[in-house]
């Protein structure tokens, strides 16, 4: 073995033994070469090697055998070498080469790496030319230099697979994170060990996926399982036959790898022949097709068809398995979890791939003002995966949801929904598509965005409410415990910090205990509405003196409904006692309990009192019972106690006495009720011209008058249609009124069910 060399086995042995002790990834391709040479070489001496040590001797004899036998693997060591034999600290004493010119060589002991070129300009590693001009040298120097001829792709351009990176093999990058790699580790997919099997036997293995299914990912992954290959990748519509020459100058194991196969087929592409001899020259060809490709050209008959035909087939589908979804979910990588959570039906591959581009695309400025409605439908739709409905909801319910927002003229809803659901990046839109026609959900990447950024607003509270009301219809599409749920998970900081109207909303959409509790923090807080809807609830467990003192603090605060309900618990408060007055013979009493219940439409109960107050002679309910005798219909009667009470100085009764006068004939009823477009007297005119035999008439008053909203008008329309033997139109009539509420049409449909039948 010549000095020159034995220096450079030396300057060898030693960058390489830097490199390793540098960086785990030069030990593993270091290790890598040594494994896959040929011979193969030990590389278990040169990894457990620690600085400072002896090297052994036997790595010298490894260097110069390799040197000998496979030039390929012994040049890739030098590479490896080549890259950290700058950083290396320096062995030498004096040795060395003296830059003496612009234009010369500077190195440092043995020359591993010359660097040559116009210092005044810049420095660049040497290429195949080195200029030793105004140089000087005091040491051994050892060139060497390689060149390569022709067509043929030269040897170096096939790497070892397990040197080449995900996204060199076409993997996509998704969103950066500092401290992160840009492509998230590979997670086993359910195919892999099918795919490594048929890569074993040279062929066409062709991996079969949508876009974005992982097909790339999982082809890198495969790929490395074959120790001692390497690999070639041309580019689309690269001419594919000059590769026969280049492996029969390199024989070996290689994998030629061809994304997107339709692309490296036709004229100087892929055909059975060509495929046959990179087979029969140690080369095993990994492609990828979409399904739809695929089983169209597998019939056809062109050169390329044919070569597809013969491949054989590993299926990649879009959507994870459960088991390849568990395994995501346990991979250490931050962005892993969050993957599994949001990647649905798409994928995870799809998710890692343009997740982050469909959100940056539905975010951006320009998407506010090209499509405003459809970015406010992808953020209903967002905000529906925010409060816990993450299935696909019907098209309407998100337009409903977005008018929450603002109203937007801009842009129809039609357009918008045509713009949010159609595919972006040639893979998804920003709705997808659910299982049942005409329903959309929010693609999880663009969720899982929205909670990483935290960059959106809150849910607005009409959203929660309109989800909650919309979950309570019948056949609704949404799981109303799970959304309030999670309306009590986000909302319930706010009613602690005293929202009053949060906790109404909130009570408004609950029952019972919770419905109770969620008042009370809204009363609490000052809100007139909670106060009476709480009142109510302790009204009919008949704790009056709290509902009292909630409707009293609302009525001051100027709410009507307050004032009226409170108005109403303290006539029930008074009728309680003045009837405990009037059972103590309190004749005062018995007259205001009279006059009460008279008003509250209990006449029998009334009468009692009355007659109870006159019968001892009290006088001062002369008017009281004089009244109430007109009422009902007993004119005579009321007119004398209306006098009495006259005669006892009551001016109210004159005034009642002098419109308490018996109509003489139908005639002057009909003056008194006929007033066109009165509420009520369009009713009672009728019923004067049903007296005097205009039915007709009568029948076209009672409609007008169930057209201003007369429910007497309809149950008159009833009792005429009785009348006339038609009991069909009677019952319809009759059911009408009911409807509306009229006491005497419900009573006479219970006595009468057969009547009301239509």
């Amino acid at each position: 073995m010549g000095a020159g060399v034995a220096t450079e086995l030396e300057w060898l042995r030693d960058a390489l033994l830097y490199a390793i002790d540098s960086s785990p990834d030069a030990a593993e391709r270091v290790a890598e070469v040594l494994e896959e040479a040929s011979p193969p070489m030990a590389a278990g001496d040169w990894i457990q090697h620690r600085t400072g040590e002896p090297a052994p001797r036997g790595m010298l004899r490894s260097l110069s055998l390799l040197r000998l036998a496979d030039s390929r693997s012994y040049s890739e060591l030098r590479a490896i070498a080549a890259e950290y034999a700058l950083a290396a600290p320096s062995t030498g004493t004096a040795s060395g080469v003296t830059a003496g010119g612009a234009r010369s060589v500077a190195a440092s002991g043995d020359i591993g790496v010359a660097v040559t070129g116009d210092h005044a300009v810049a420095t660049y590693v040497t290429g195949d030319h080195v200029d030793f001009r105004d140089s000087t040298f005091r040491d051994r120097v050892v060139g060497v230099q390689h060149n390569h001829y022709g067509t043929a792709p030269a040897a170096a351009a096939g790497r070892r697979v397990r040197q080449v990176g995900p996204l060199e093999f076409g993997v996509r990058p998704t969103r950066p994170v500092p401290g992160l790699p840009p492509v998230p580790p590979y997670v086993p997919r359910d195919c892999d060990e099918e795919l490594q099997a048929k890569l074993f036997v040279r062929s066409l293995v062709l991996i079969l996926g949508e876009p974005c299914a992982g097909r790339s990912y999982t082809a890198w992954n495969a790929v490395r399982s074959l120790k001692g290959h390497r690999l070639y990748a041309p580019d689309p519509g690269e001419d594919l036959r000059p590769l026969v020459t280049a492996l029969q100058n390199n024989p070996g194991k290689y994998v030629i790898w061809l994304d997107e196969l339709t692309g490296h087929l036709g004229a100087g592409g892929l055909d059975q022949r060509l495929l046959g001899r990179l087979n029969d020259l140690g080369a095993v060809v990994l492609a990828t097709m979409t399904p739809a490709e695929y089983y169209r050209r597998r019939i056809g008959t062109a050169p390329g068809d044919l070569v597809v035909a013969a491949a054989r087939t590993v299926e990649l589908a879009r959507e994870w398995s459960e088991a390849e979804l568990e395994r995501l979910a346990a991979d250490e990588d931050p962005r892993a979890y969050p993957a599994y959570m949001w990647s649905g039906r798409e994928g995870a591959a799809l998710y890692f791939a343009v997740g982050h581009l469909l959100f940056d695309e539905w975010r951006r400025v320009g998407t506010q003002l090209e499509h405003p409605r459809g970015q406010l439908l992808v953020r209903a739709a967002v905000d529906l995966a925010r409060c816990g409905v993450t299935a696909a909801v019907p098209a309407e319910l998100l337009g409903k949801v977005q008018e929450e927002y603002r109203a937007e003229e801009r842009e129809s809803f039609e357009d918008a929904l045509a713009w949010a659901t159609a595919p972006m990046f040639g893979v998804s839109g920003l709705l997808v598509a659910g299982a049942e026609d005409g329903t959309w959900r929010a693609y999880g990447a663009l969720v899982a965005e929205a909670l990483r950024s935290g960059d959106l607003e809150p849910v607005p509270d009409e959203v929660w409410w309109t989800l909650l009301d919309a979950a309570r219809e019948p056949d609704a599409p949404l799981d109303f415990p799970a959304l309030l749920d999670a309306a009590r998970t986000a909302l319930r900081p706010r009613v602690e910090a005293g929202d009053a109207v949060v906790a109404l909303g909130l009570a408004r959409r609950t029952e019972g205990d919770e419905r109770e509790e969620w008042l009370r923090r809204a009363a609490g807080a000052g809100d007139p509405r909670a106060a009476v809807e709480l009142a109510k609830i302790l009204r009919e467990r008949g704790d009056t003196k709290g509902a009292e003192a909630l409707l009293e603090v609302a009525a001051e605060a100027g709410d009507g409904y307050a004032s009226t309900l409170l108005g109403e618990l303290l006539l029930d408060r008074a009728e309680r006692w003045l009837t405990k007055g009037a059972e103590e013979g309190r004749l005062e009493a018995a007259h205001q309990l009279g006059d009460l219940l008279f008003v509250r439409g209990r006449d029998d109960a009334a009468y009692l009192h009355y007659s109870a107050a006159v019968d001892a002679g009290y006088v001062k309910a002369a008017r009281s019972v004089g009244l109430f005798m007109l009422a009902g219909g007993e004119y005579k009667v009321g007119q004398i106690w209306l006098r009495r009470a006259v005669a006892a100085g009551d001016e109210s009764a004159f005034e009642a006495l002098a419109d308490a006068r018996t109509p003489d004939s139908w005639a002057e009823a009909e003056d008194f009720f006929d007033k066109p477009g009165h509420p009520l007297h369009t009713v009672h005119f009728g019923n004067v011209r049903e007296a005097q035999g205009h039915l007709d008439e009568a029948r076209s008053l009672y409609l007008a008058g169930y057209e201003l909203g007369d429910a007497y008008g309809a149950y008159c329309l009833a009792t005429l249609f009785e009348k006339l033997g038609n009991p069909e139109k009677a019952a319809h009539w009759c059911r009408k009124a009911a409807e509306m509420g009229l006491p005497a049409a419900r009573k006479a449909l219970a006595e009468k069910p057969d009547t009301v039948k239509e």
